[in-house]
């Protein structure tokens, strides 16, 4: 394909030629265009500020009760809720959103917890100084780095192993669970009771706290940016959630991803997943604690934790549940 300087090498039109226009054509659609770029402005100022509404009022809300306010009023699920407070979350109140010339789609894509803040930095920087930028520029950029990570690593390790990702869905979840069972029948058994302690500290929303030295929790959300960048690569990520989920990054983070309803959550579950796709030692990540116990479970286990909950009272109870004093951290 023979190209013009309104096109790359990949054959994306980067400028339109306005020259094979007629002069009335040509004032008609330059005009309406600047009034489009005006638009998309204000829209992504009018993002940020609804995210921020948004976090307001889950601020104000018990937990599980911002998803059903969010179905209520807007007919919204999380994913699309968390594409705002993302936008929100990410931005702060000074970026001028007035000289940015960006798509809602590309403000989305720029703001999502795994996307670098070095690559965000970079296109809000480009965005300032008056260039486009769009969703599949991103996309490219974000797929670059995967792939020069995929090569580092594949340098650094003689025979890399697999990924494996584990989502495990309603209709097959007995027969995990059984296999599971199958796998552990023979392991020495371990209690599952736990020592009732009262934590000397008062577990506060947006907080960390560290216990055993090594592990940490948050009480907060757990699909904002400042999880996400906390969180370390991890041999499991165990995600006990609703089917509308914004967690994709874990995919990212965690060699082996099982997702899990929490009406599915039975006695012992945790104990015997944990055992199967992780080994002492190992990091494992778990983004909500529905079950006091589970955060128990892994320390009994000799996993090293990184977990997190939005529910100030859930955080309270898993670490009762653990029995161990725990400290407030700045991170």
């Amino acid at each position: 394909m023979k190209l013009d300087s309104n096109s790359t090498s990949e054959g994306i039109i980067t400028r339109f030629d306005y020259e094979i226009l007629s002069p009335q054509q040509r004032n008609v659609i330059q005009k309406c265009t600047g009034e489009i770029k005006e638009r998309l402005r204000r829209t992504a100022q009018d993002v940020w500020e609804v995210g921020q509404k948004l976090v307001e009022v889950r601020s104000q809300l018990e937990h599980g009760q911002f998803e059903v306010w969010l179905s209520a009023e807007f007919g919204w699920s999380r994913r699309t809720a968390y594409n705002f407070i993302n936008v929100y979350d990410a931005f702060g109140e000074s970026t001028n959103f007035a000289r940015l010339d960006i798509a809602t789609s590309a403000l989305y894509k720029l703001a999502a917890p795994s996307t670098p803040s070095s690559v965000r930095q970079e296109f809000l920087d480009k965005a300032e100084k008056g260039e486009k930028i769009t969703h599949k520029e991103i996309s490219q950029a974000l797929n670059t780095i995967k792939n020069s990570s995929i090569v580092t690593k594949s340098q650094q390790i003689s025979s890399p192993s697999p990924k494996i990702l584990q989502v495990i869905p309603k209709d097959s979840l007995e027969l995990e669970l059984k296999r599971l069972n199958d796998n552990l029948a023979h392991q020495p058994k371990t209690s599952s009771q736990s020592v009732m302690a009262q934590t000397q500290v008062e577990i506060k929303s947006g907080c960390w706290y560290l216990f055993d030295l090594i592990n940490v929790l948050f009480c907060g959300d757990t699909a904002l940016t400042k999880f996400f960048q906390r969180a370390p690569e991890a041999t499991l990520a165990l995600a006990v959630t609703s089917d509308d989920w914004d967690h994709d990054w874990l995919i990212e983070k965690a060699d082996n991803l099982v997702v899990l309803k929490e009406s599915y959550l039975k006695e012992g579950t945790s104990e015997q997943i944990i055992s199967l796709f992780s080994a002492e030692g190992d990091t494992i990540i778990l983004p909500w604690l529905p079950k006091a116990e589970m955060l128990a479970i892994a320390h009994r286990l000799k996993r090293r934790i990184v977990a997190g909950d939005p529910s100030p009272e859930r955080c309270q109870k898993a670490i009762e549940q653990l029995g161990l004093n725990v400290e407030q951290i700045r991170l």
